[in-house]
């Protein structure tokens, strides 16, 4: 017999918008709600950011890379109460599910002193984060002006709960010992600033890797960059 939670063949998947309390979205769930109408798209960006060499006479700038920037995930979701489409259950009209869905992942929380972290799932789909915006616009009124339709645009950015980040940072920490493969382009001091944040350390990798000179590498090669030392 099938798990009732898991849709069979043929089942409408709605989007599923849970709001929680803490970081990981999987416990302390606050509320939930669902799309009335499932989006035509949806957007993920993911972005890399970079800071320029402070290089003095450059001709022209190097990017330095510095770390993975959070993701985004943009969502367009319409909200019908003409009666062509039901409201979810437990929704009495588009205002109320404006509202609901402010709740979720607008509103401030005093509990938690801020607004809920996000889960968003759609089929194979799942994104955790925070939202950084929300616009509704209403498009149809009734004759005494209460809202029949409704297009509530947001904008979220992912997020990682801190002990997670932690832990990864610890994986590519400049304490612990890398290897890494000179590619073309690669020099000492660069290679050596990506992975302790620091320039000056060339030397010191320079000497534990027996190089003669900061430029006697080529791409291909291997170089050891042991932990620093305290």
């Amino acid at each position: 017999m099938p798990d009732p939670g898991t849709p069979t063949a043929g089942t409408l998947v709605k989007l599923l918008i849970q709001g929680y309390s803490e970081p990981t979205a999987t416990s302390g769930l606050v509320g939930s709600i669902s799309a009335v109408i499932n989006p035509e798209t949806y957007t993920l960006s993911y972005n890399i950011a970079y800071e320029q060499a402070k290089t003095l006479g450059a001709s022209a700038p190097t990017e330095i890379f510095t770390r993975m920037s959070s993701g985004d995930f943009d969502l367009e979701l319409l909200a019908d109460g003409t009666g062509v489409v039901p409201l979810p259950a437990g929704v009495s009209s588009v205002d109320n599910y404006v509202q609901q869905m402010m709740d979720i992942v607008y509103d401030y929380q005093g509990d938690v002193h801020r607004p809920n972290y996000l889960r968003i799932t759609w089929g194979e789909q799942v994104f955790t984060g925070v939202c950084k915006n929300i616009t509704v616009k209403y498009t149809l009124f009734t004759p005494g002006g209460a809202a029949l339709r409704a297009l509530v645009k947001l904008k979220l950015s992912e997020s990682i709960p801190l002990s997670t980040k932690t832990q990864q940072a610890r994986r590519s920490s400049p304490d612990l010992t890398h290897m890494r493969t000179v590619k073309a382009g690669d020099t000492l001091p660069l290679m050596t600033y990506r992975i302790y944040g620091e320039a000056f350390h060339y030397m010191e990798v320079a000497r534990v890797n027996g190089l003669n000179s900061i430029h006697a590498i080529k791409p291909g090669d291997e170089l050891y960059f042991p932990p620093l030392k305290k």
